[in-house]
């Protein structure tokens, strides 16, 4: 299941990976280190690795990213 109803909503992977989506369109690139990525997220209070690797799994999951190390790239 994406969101529980028990989870808070700003917590969930879906939040979390819409994030990830707007720093990739905030900075018109197609790659980001995961470095960005945790500073990008600490302006909104997501510090928990765990938030994070769920998001970044889900953007994974269905095709939108690819990881090739030390970069995260966006997939077309």
């Amino acid at each position: 299941m994406l969101i529980s109803k028990d989870e808070n909503i700003k917590g969930s992977s879906v939040y979390v990976a819409s994030l990830i989506l707007k720093l990739f369109q905030k900075n018109k690139m197609k790659k980001l280190s995961l470095f960005e990525v945790n500073e990008e997220l600490k302006k909104y209070d997501i510090i928990n690795y765990r938030q994070t690797v769920f998001g970044l799994s889900l953007l994974y999951s269905t095709g939108i990213i690819d990881f090739k190390e030390p970069y995260i790239f966006l997939v077309n």
